[in-house]
């Protein structure tokens, strides 16, 4: 899945809203689909007034700059090049029309090399004399941006969450593993200050100390096995857990109580929103084995602290 502001997609999902979103926006210059069957011969689909062509692609998930430059690249490259590979079958598809401009449509790209790249090809394929393509052919470079209006039309119709944000991604574990289980050592000694002087006290803190540190390890491999089973709702439950992290900051900073009451107060706040946010894909049992494993990786990595 490639998360955005407007939330995840993939292939497929990318594909289908555009298609939405072009029937719509272009219905006045009778917009046409091409069905991808036997090819889309490098077009999702075109404007038959106006000779408007456009070619969707989302990448599989999240890449660096550098490599999602090339992928988009490359893709760039491929399709464009099946104008001319194609050109009697897009020909007969278009009739009379020529294509004057060909849109690339893409939930974002960020390198200034992309539209340099667009500006190459587009002198290229001009030299081709192709018939189905006007003169002044311009290969265009879009994103989510461009089409945020009817992006949020349609999300607001289908009654789906609107996000304004992108999704944050989960702070990275660059230390030694013993630097973090003395993170969560030195924490449930704070939470467990009650039974400093009780004889059970070593006890429960070796045994809090087990329990929390088995949490922390077992959490990214708990994480990851969601999202190979459900990307989308991957994509959702790291929205909510990156978001709670603000929540977290916020509280330690103004607590002035018990830290395991701190703990207890955000530990219940956390499986509310899971279960709000995610509802009727979540339950009070899924909730709560997040949360343990949230709250555990929270501690290790210093996201809850008690000496703010």
């Amino acid at each position: 899945m490639f998360n955005t502001k407007y939330g995840p997609f993939d292939g497929k999902t990318w594909e289908d809203l555009c298609q939405m979103i072009f029937k719509r926006k272009y219905e006045k210059e009778s917009y046409q689909k091409i069905p991808a069957s036997p090819g889309d011969f490098g077009l999702e689909g075109f404007t038959l007034s106006s000779g408007l062509a456009f070619q969707c692609y989302c990448p599989e998930k999240h890449y660096d700059r550098k490599e999602l430059y090339e992928k988009q690249r490359d893709k760039i490259t491929a399709d464009l090049n099946k104008l001319k590979d194609y050109e009697e079958d897009i020909a007969a598809r278009l009739g009379e029309t020529k294509i004057c401009k060909w849109i690339f449509v893409t939930p974002e790209f960020d390198k200034n090399e992309l539209i340099k790249h667009a500006r190459k090809k587009e002198e290229e394929i001009r030299g081709w004399k192709l018939g189905c393509l006007t003169d002044d052919f311009t290969v265009l470079l879009y994103d989510a941006d461009d089409y945020a209006l009817e992006i949020r039309d349609f999300q607001t119709a289908l009654g789906e969450v609107m996000y304004f944000s992108d999704i944050l991604p989960l702070v990275e574990l660059n230390e030694p593993k013993e630097v973090y289980e003395k993170n969560i050592v030195r924490k449930n000694k704070l939470r467990l200050k009650e039974f400093e002087n009780k004889d059970s006290y070593e006890r429960k803190l070796a045994k809090l100390n087990d329990f929390n540190i088995d949490q922390f390890l077992s959490c990214d491999p708990y994480l990851k096995s969601i999202e190979a089973a459900s990307p989308t709702f991957y994509m959702k439950l790291l929205r909510v857990i990156t978001e709670f992290e603000s929540t977290i900051k916020e509280e330690t900073i103004t607590w002035f109580g018990d830290p395991q009451d701190l703990t207890e107060k955000l530990r219940k706040l956390f499986i509310e929103r899971i279960i709000n946010d995610l509802k009727p894909n979540s339950n009070i049992t899924m909730a709560a084995k997040i949360s343990e494993k949230m709250f555990a990786r929270w501690l290790a990595v210093c996201e809850l602290d008690y000496d703010c």
